[in-house]
């Protein structure tokens, strides 16, 4: 039992603010000088690589999710030249880890996307944070909550079935199950850097425009936990859209890596 809560604790202690508080400069943060300047690409990059691959994707009843997977995965390779899947870790009590299991990523790419139901900063979110180390916090205060499993599973499954239009999903589940239909999909999988493993990718923060087109919505793993009209905001007149987080390489990553990221980012003026 001990041996279990200790291993809980080493992936959940990267979530727990007074740790990170009091290890913050031993975990070599990521230095931003502001949040508008937290870009490794512009947003229209992001943009325009989703459109690229939904495009070309394919998700269909008629297709078993290991063919869809498989599909899809070769989809990426031929259209960015890489491919990325959940291995276990090379770093020790690491879990599972994200490597290159095809091709070369190169620099400034993106390689993941993290999945799963977004809390806006007035949401709750304390149940579903309870021994979840996958909840990430973004600069504005939104929790985008990466659990596959437990309640965290149930709320977006839940969500995911309130937003469907007319049969027709708004949103990606497959990133719930081995198989995500969107393979870039894992990217709560990846594992904060070390000394002797430097981080090669980084987060980004990314607002879906509501120009998005509506059938490859059914690509994105990510939905609102709140029944929210999109594009409203409450708090101001600035448009409320939903986040994605998406991973980007810092440098070119070849086949057979894993994916490390650092999990602090420090913004040094407001």
């Amino acid at each position: 039992m001990f041996k279990y809560v200790l291993k809980r604790w080493k992936l959940y202690k990267y979530r727990f603010v007074p740790w990170i508080a009091a290890n913050i400069t031993e975990n070599s943060p990521r230095l931003v000088p502001n949040v508008l300047e937290d870009k490794i690409i512009p947003d229209i990059s992001v943009e325009q690589t989703l459109l690229s691959l939904f495009t070309k994707f394919e998700y269909t009843s008629d297709l078993s999710l290991v063919d869809q997977h498989r599909k899809n995965s070769n989809i990426l390779l031929n259209e960015v030249g890489f491919s990325i899947g959940r291995q276990a870790s090379t770093l020790k009590d690491g879990g599972r880890g994200v490597f290159v299991t095809q091709g070369l990523v190169p620099e400034q790419t993106l390689v993941a996307i993290y999945p799963g139901l977004v809390y806006q900063p007035w949401e709750p979110v304390f149940w579903v944070s309870l021994a979840n180390p996958f909840l990430f916090r973004c600069a504005d205060g939104v929790h985008i909550d990466g659990k596959d499993t437990g309640l965290s599973k149930f709320m977006y499954k839940s969500c995911s079935g309130r937003d469907s239009v007319c049969g027709q999903l708004m949103c990606d589940t497959s990133w719930l199950t081995e198989l995500p239909v969107n393979p870039l999909a894992v990217g709560q999988y990846v594992n904060n850097q070390s000394p002797e493993c430097p981080a090669n990718v980084a987060y980004q923060e990314f607002d879906v425009p509501l120009s998005f087109p509506a059938h490859l919505r059914k690509y994105l793993p990510n939905t609102q936990a709140g029944l929210h009209i999109e594009g409203v905001n409450r708090d101001s007149e600035i448009p409320r859209l939903l986040r994605l987080v998406v991973l980007v390489s810092l440098r070119e990553i070849v086949k057979g890596e894993e994916l490390f990221s650092t999990y602090y980012t420090i913004v040094q003026k407001p």
